[in-house]
């Protein structure tokens, strides 16, 4: 009898004498009513500790939540408060200084006016040879309007110097000359809104000249004062004394011409005054007398009772200095107009008072373009740090006598100061307590809600630890989670003398994973050991943990159990029915192959140890020899058998399942153990065949025969019905409809895409998925039934094709390795090549969804109805395809026309419109040019192609700059690379884990062989298989992956298939020669037997072919 040595340290990492893994547990021995009743208590104690706890943090947060709320309220209310009190202060510190700067404008304008009227009239005296005191000057009435009207002046006058002496001759000369009274008179009459000194009524002087009138009224013709309400004749006590008669006035009254000016007190004291500063003199606040009672009307007689002010400017005979006046002129402005117009509306309430140093003062408060007088005397209410005060400074030297300096204090008033308060506070406040409120409420709401949800958490996270660890361990890890650690001494372990243990690998995992993107490994594994949880739950079968792509599991531990041995039989039997069904399933999302992977199952039944093995992720763990028994049958079974030990097949024997076992012919060495008999699990399963008796449905049906081509084009037509009919069965096999079904999930998700970029939606038609899937269905039926050439590599190479440009990169981590320059040499731009447009080629391939969907289609089609013979030898047989497309690419050009003409058939020119758009004639050309570059680039043995895009390859890639247009070159660029893309999807097996590499490898050789046999290759394979594939790797495979990893676009894959083809190429090496005996032993000598073996090959043309 042969045995088999194995090793187990070579298959798996572990101790020789002590192999622990982690493991799921339940319940213990205990009846389940006292397991219960314990596990309540247990749950009870940890629950009311906890709530013991929460109860005391929730207290702390409810007061901190009351203490922050009072905290932030008050702080709130205090920071809008403040900023009311700032918005007031800026806005008020603003305004004051307007006033301040408009006021003391105001008054020094008017002293400017007055000023520029005393310069008008000494200079009309000079023009025209009048001499003081007899001087009229013309048109005084429109010359005075421009003090009266432009500024705050309410009338101007003028009064010359009379003597006592000189008296009666100015009588005289005023009755004679008092003519410009009448003029000013007729402008009144004739334009009535001539004057309204009141209100400031701005008049046309231009139009003033042009009026006339016959009316006249006639003056007093002596020098007059008044004596209380009476005018009486002024008298002279001296020939000395002076007089200062009321001449001319701008607005004109007769009535008040000659009155002594210098009998009114006030402007007595102010003429003293001028004559000393020898300067323009303002007076402090008064009342005017009767002398300008015609200016008031009737209802706004009160407005004499505020505070006025006389200007008071020296007139001078002529220019010259040390000249003293003789006469001056008076202005009468009012401290009301100094102060309206000066705040914008709305704004209300400040005060403004005036003081001079005769103790004299006046408060007027400003409403808006208002101002109101409050009376003699400072009245303002308080806010007295608010105080701003200026002073006029409107005289040279103050410190004259008569002379009073002026300053004004302004302050806000209550009314200015509560318009900024605001409702803000108080607003602000309520929002702050509301939130604080409401947040109160939903945090309780919240605590309601978290304590049912921790309450079931609680409860579920309990029967998790139950489900973890037996419940006599369980009670212990429970008490050191509410204690904390125990002590050292007090170790948690058990003994559990009857167990079976399974271990369960995937045959072929490891190189079927090498193939996909990590988010389908791992779909893989959660459906297939999801599934596997769910069958033990119901077999209470415990799973240990996954380690990598095994499955460990348990019978008879924690709950001890008398048929575990038959348990766990019957368990690994439901596990590989289920992987049988799944993978079937799972292959037509997860691409080809995967319905190739199977379980090997080891099974072995004894004693285990069991404990926590306390620390950083604490786990309950098992030890012992049966562990590693259990791992050995695993090692040492086959794809898709249950390998079992003695010691397990005497527990199935005991239990009279004699006829479920079969002892294998062969004994095994066991490291440590030496030779062992061990069994196979009948049940249904051989080594090549399913998991269990019968077929496994795995959902999918054949689809119906296709319609033949309705084209007008006859032959093609021919050729695609003759395909299609000629290898009908080959499509319609279980295997290749999942092929089918895979691709065209591929295929509709590149449609998708395309779909979206083009209409804003990546909804696809029923009818456009139905014709997808027939078309694919032809496609399929189409190749041939090559053992390499076929519809299955066409298949792997498209799968490769989708990874390749998932793993498209948008920037280059770092510049292609091949680039590079020297330390000595400066470092430019055209030195290290054009990684500016890295981004803008790469987003040709991975921005343009039809781009995508023509390499993966290409793919699909590359090889339909390829001959299992190469391109030399069509030619060298002269096949008429050869002589179509002029000995170049024969099979490339033919899989493309093939396929292009059956995609153009009228029965898919819905698929064909969602492709390109409808009736885009464009669009078809781009994606037909697309498409027959990318087949014709598989042709990796016609030398003069091969020359040519490793010249393109250079020329884009390569060292030396280029100077192309841009655009262009991107475009070149992402041709380039779109091509060796697909040739190396094209070879991919040689890129891939060496189990990969050796299945494909044989099919090409079995491939040609058969060529060989029937003639249609020159030369034995087996004569050059070895030296040829190094020199495939070395000369082609190796290069193509090293460009690949140089044009920096692929990511990880590029460095990915570099390693794996030269590890591929070392294992070749090594075991080549032996590799290639084995196929000649199987293909050469073992197929030479078969009579029919020269009629695997379909010949190449068909009867009707052009």
């Amino acid at each position: 009898m042969s045995t088999v040595g194995i090793d187990y340290e070579e298959d798996r990492t572990g101790e020789d004498d002590a192999f622990s893994f982690s493991q799921t547990s339940g319940s213990s021995g205990l009846a389940s009513s006292t397991r219960e009743r314990m596990e309540k208590e247990m749950q009870s104690s940890i629950a009311k500790k906890e709530e013991r706890i929460v109860f005391f943090v929730r207290v702390l947060i409810l007061v901190a939540i009351v203490c922050s709320a009072m905290t932030v309220t008050i702080a709130v209310y205090f920071f809008a408060s403040a900023a009311d009190t700032a918005s007031f202060e800026a806005e008020y510190f603003e305004f004051a200084r307007d006033v301040e700067t408009l006021v003391v404008w105001e008054v020094k304008y008017n002293m400017a006016l007055v000023q520029q009227l005393g310069g008008t009239t000494t200079s009309t005296a000079l023009m025209t040879n009048q001499t003081f005191p007899f001087v009229t000057q013309p048109h005084f009435e429109i010359t005075g309007g421009f003090v009266d009207g432009m500024g705050g002046i309410m009338m101007a006058l003028s009064a010359p110097l009379i003597a006592a002496s000189e008296r009666e001759t100015w009588e005289e000369y005023s009755v004679a000359n008092q003519d410009w009274i009448q003029e000013s008179a007729r402008l009144k009459v004739v334009y009535e809104k001539h004057r309204d000194p009141l209100h400031g009524t701005i008049q046309d002087h231009e139009h003033d000249r042009l009026l006339q009138s016959s009316i006249s009224d006639k003056i007093p013709d002596m020098i007059w004062e008044w004596k209380g309400d009476e005018k009486v004749v002024a008298n002279a006590t001296s020939q000395d004394q002076l007089f200062a008669p009321l001449w001319q006035s701008s607005p004109a009254e007769h009535s008040t011409v000659n009155v002594d000016l210098l009998s009114d007190g006030n402007i007595s004291q102010l003429f003293t005054a001028m004559m000393h500063a020898k300067e323009t003199v303002m007076s402090p606040g008064l009342e005017i007398g009767n002398l300008f009672d015609w200016m008031f009307d009737p209802v706004e007689k009160f407005r004499k009772a505020e505070p006025h002010a006389y200007i008071m400017e020296p007139m001078y005979s002529n220019y010259t200095e040390q000249e003293e006046p003789v006469g001056f002129l008076l202005a009468l402005t009012s401290y009301r107009n100094l102060f309206t117009r000066l705040l914008p509306d709305g704004v209300n309430g400040m005060y403004c008072v005036i003081t001079d140093t005769c103790g004299n003062a006046m408060t007027f408060v400003l409403n808006g373009a208002d101002a109101v007088f409050l009376g003699y005397d400072d009245v303002h209410e308080g806010y007295e740090e608010y105080e701003i005060a200026f002073p006029l400074e409107l005289y040279e030297h103050e410190d004259v006598e008569g002379l009073c300096a002026h300053e004004i204090h302004i302050y806000p008033s209550f009314t200015m100061v509560t318009a900024y308060k605001t409702n803000n506070p108080a607003i602000y406040t309520s929002i702050v307590a509301l939130a604080f409120g409401l947040t109160s409420l939903l945090l309780v709401i919240y605590d309601r809600l978290v304590t049912r949800r921790q309450e079931r958490t609680k409860n579920a996270a309990l029967r998790v630890v139950s489900s973890l660890f037996p419940s006599n361990v369980q009670d212990k890890v429970l008490k050191g989670a509410i204690d904390g650690p125990s002590e050292a001494s007090n170790v948690i372990a058990s003994f559990f003398p009857a167990t079976t243990v399974m271990f369960a690998d995937i045959s072929g995992f490891t190189a079927w994973a090498s193939t996909r993107e990590p988010a389908q490994v791992f779909q893989l594994l959660e459906t297939i050991y999801g599934a596997f949880d769910e069958i033990a739950r119901r077999k209470q079968i415990f799973k240990v943990e996954t380690v990598g792509d095994c499955y460990v599991a348990v019978a008879g531990l924690p709950d001890p159990r008398p048929d575990h041995a038959v348990a766990m039989v019957r368990f690994a039997r439901d596990c590989q029915a289920k992987m049988a069904a799944l993978s079937h399933q799972l292959e037509i999302s997860l691409g080809p192959d995967t319905a190739d992977l199977a379980f090997r199952i080891g099974l072995h039944s004894g004693a285990v140890t069991g404990g926590v093995l306390r620390g950083q992720n604490s786990r309950f763990q098992l030890f012992g020899d049966t562990m590693n028994m259990a791992a050995r049958m695993e090692t040492t079974g086959a794809r898709n058998r249950i390998h079992i030990s003695g010691d397990t097949a005497e527990l199935l024997k005991a239990a009279g399942k004699d006829s479920w076992i079969e002892k294998r012919k062969e004994q095994i060495d066991v490291k440590g153990k030496g030779l062992q008999h061990t069994y196979w699990v009948k049940m249904g399963t051989d080594s090549t065949g399913s998991a269990c008796s019968g077929s496994v449905h795995d959902g999918s049906e054949a689809l119906p025969a296709l319609a033949l081509p309705n084209s007008n084009d006859k032959v093609n037509q021919q050729k695609t019905k003759s395909t299609v009919n000629q290898n009908n069965t080959l499509a319609n096999d279980t295997k290749t409809m999942r092929l089918v079904e895979w691709n065209v999930a591929v295929l509709t998700q590149r449609l998708q895409a395309i779909k979206l970029e083009r209409d804003g939606n990546d909804k696809i038609d029923s009818k456009v998925v139905e014709q997808l899937k027939q078309h694919v269905h032809g496609i399929a039926s189409m190749y041939r039934k090559n053992p390499f050439h076929n519809f299955e590599h066409a298949s792997h190479v498209t799968m490769s094709c989708m990874k390749m440009l998932s793993r498209v990169n948008h920037g280059p981590s770092s510049p292609p390795q091949k680039i590079t320059v020297s330390e000595e040499t400066e470092r430019t731009n055209s030195e290290i090549g054009d990684f500016g447009d890295f981004k803008e080629y790469t987003n040709d391939i991975t921005a343009c969804p039809l781009t995508q969907f023509a390499v993966v289609y290409a793919a699909l089609i590359h090889d339909v109805d390829h001959a299992g013979v190469s391109n030399d030898q069509l030619i060298k047989e002269g096949a008429r395809i050869a002589a179509i497309y002029n000995n170049k690419s024969v099979a490339e050009n033919h899989s493309f026309h093939l396929a292009w003409g059956y995609l153009m058939q009228p029965e898919f020119q819905d698929l064909m419109n969602c492709i390109c758009g409808s009736n885009n004639q464009t669009e078809q050309e781009r994606f037909s040019g697309i498409l027959q570059n990318a087949v014709l680039a598989t042709d990796v043995f016609d030398k003069q192609l091969k020359a040519d895009r490793d010249a393109r390859w250079a020329h884009v890639f390569g060292d030396s700059p280029t100077h192309e247009d841009r655009a262009v070159l991107n475009s070149l660029k992402a041709q380039i690379v779109l091509e060796h893309l697909i040739q190396t999807s094209d070879i991919i097996h040689t890129m891939q884990h060496w189990h990969i590499y050796r299945k494909w490898n044989e099919r090409l050789f079995n491939e040609m062989y058969e060529a060989f046999k029937a003639g249609r290759m020159g030369k034995n394979p087996a004569e050059f298989w070895y030296k040829g594939e190094i020199g495939f790797f070395q000369f082609y495979v190796i290069p193509l992956a090293r460009k690949i990893g140089e044009c920096g676009v692929f990511g990880v894959s590029s460095d990915e298939f570099l390693k794996y083809a030269q590890a591929n190429l070392k294992e070749w090496e090594l075991k080549g020669e032996e590799i290639v005996e084995e196929l000649v032993q199987k293909y050469c000598i073992e197929g030479d037997s078969d009579e029919n073996a020269a009629m695997k090959i379909v010949p190449v043309m068909v009867k009707d072919e052009v």
